[in-house]
């Protein structure tokens, strides 16, 4: 969030939920709303992804072919946490919000809360997704001692 990196793919619990659990996603520097429930959807990248966004997220102003081709950074308008990327393919994702957005913001999970609409228990974003242990692979380029 603060330093603008990206998180392992499948490595936080908010990529598995679905559209069906109502509320809102916020910035977990600032508690900012920054998307809703439903324009979540299953993009198989293996990092939370959105249709739309709420006013509150910052895309960076680069030049269109740019944007095109490497997408561009997000953050959170009021502190300036780097969330992810948004790209211009959400035409992929037929079915989907996305497919009439066509965008797609891949967020980093670590950098939301989930807050329920029915009042229930936040779900913080860099906790793993149940049962699931985070392998990290040796390198395949560095020697092993």
């Amino acid at each position: 969030l603060r330093k603008g990196g990206t998180e392992r793919q499948k490595s936080s619990v908010l990529n598995t939920f679905s559209s069906d659990k109502v509320g809102a996603y916020v910035c977990a520097g600032c508690n900012t709303p920054l998307f809703m429930s439903d324009a979540k959807f299953p993009s198989g990248t293996g990092w939370p992804s959105f249709a739309t966004a709420l006013s509150n997220v910052e895309e960076e102003q680069v030049n269109p072919i740019q944007a095109r081709l490497d997408g561009r950074e997000v953050r959170c308008g009021t502190c300036g946490g780097h969330l992810g990327d948004l790209f211009n393919d959400g035409w992929l994702y037929a079915g989907t919000q996305a497919s009439k957005t066509g965008r797609r913001y891949c967020i980093d999970g670590a950098a939301l809360i989930f807050k329920p609409q029915n009042g229930g228990e936040d779900v913080i974003g860099y906790v793993p997704p149940p049962s699931k242990d985070i392998q990290y692979q040796p390198s395949l380029y560095r020697e092993t001692r």
